[in-house]
């Protein structure tokens, strides 16, 4: 699955975009090199763009261990994250639904999930330059899927 992290500290913003076949390994591999990239700050806002993502192997039960890392390194630090999932897709918006639900509600966690790029950076509040900038730049080089949808995610 390709990733890319893009740092955008004039904006606040953490932009991560997947592609291809969404893996756990994976996802907590672009993570840990989210964390140590120059000029990460875990008070940016993130945006988790899957608009380009075909099929994943994540089960419910990775999705609760996953959910349940972010609250404890969001208590463990004490800075709250506002965090929004963008999945066009009905399967993928699905999901960023449940693991927002799987988030809870909380004093350091806002999440959302959206349908449409427009709603995920109204939701977090960037300026109108930033978000001119993530709409030219979400149309660069965004490798286009092949199959189009998305496969369940595996239960266990």
């Amino acid at each position: 699955m390709p990733t890319e992290c893009l740092i955008l500290p004039e904006h606040r913003l953490i932009w991560l975009r997947y592609w291809g076949h969404l893996t756990r390994s994976e996802t907590l591999e672009t993570r840990q090199k989210t964390l140590n990239a120059p000029g990460y700050d875990p008070s940016f806002r993130v945006l988790q763009d899957f608009r380009g993502t075909e099929s994943n192997d994540l089960s419910h039960s990775e999705m609760i261990l996953m959910a349940e890392t972010l609250k404890a390194r969001r208590q463990e630090i004490e800075i709250p994250l506002q965090l929004a999932l963008l999945a066009p897709e009905d399967l993928g918006f699905g999901m960023g639904r449940m693991f927002v639900t799987l988030l809870g509600e909380g004093p350091l966690i806002t999440a959302s999930a959206f349908r449409e790029l427009d709603d995920a950076l109204a939701f977090l509040a960037l300026s109108p330059e930033a978000q001119d900038l993530i709409r030219e730049m979400s149309t660069d080089e965004i490798p286009k899927t092949t199959a189009g949808r998305q496969t369940p995610p595996k239960s266990g």
